[in-house]
């Protein structure tokens, strides 16, 4: 589909909608205040500068109080870091339902 992006319109637009989603992602749990780092990080990525554009674009738009840098790993690094820090009680990123829920048994 990116090899198509730059003459088909719908490619391009199925790819900024990929980026938009991705930006929304972001955007759920980045924190409002301070100046929080963004990293992203995944196989659609490699498809280059039709998603990367429109993905930098949308979170300049969307979080512009927040500075993109290099991820320090694969999406595989972040699961593990965040299920760590949930069974450690440090996960710092906001709630929200939308893009997490942590269910805890009672007693456990």
């Amino acid at each position: 589909m990116a090899a198509c992006a730059e003459t088909d319109p719908v490619a391009a637009g199925i790819l900024r909608d990929a980026a938009r989603h991705m930006a929304d992602s972001a955007a759920a749990v980045c924190p409002a205040e301070g100046a929080p780092l963004v990293a992203v990080t995944g196989g659609l990525l490699r498809a280059g500068a039709p998603i990367v554009v429109p993905l930098e674009e949308e979170l300049a738009r969307r979080l512009p109080h927040a500075r993109v840098v290099p991820a320090a790993g694969d999406p595989l690094d972040g699961s593990v870091r965040i299920a760590v820090d949930l069974t450690t009680g440090s996960f710092t990123l906001p709630g929200d339902p939308r893009m997490l829920t942590v269910t805890t048994l009672a007693g456990g």
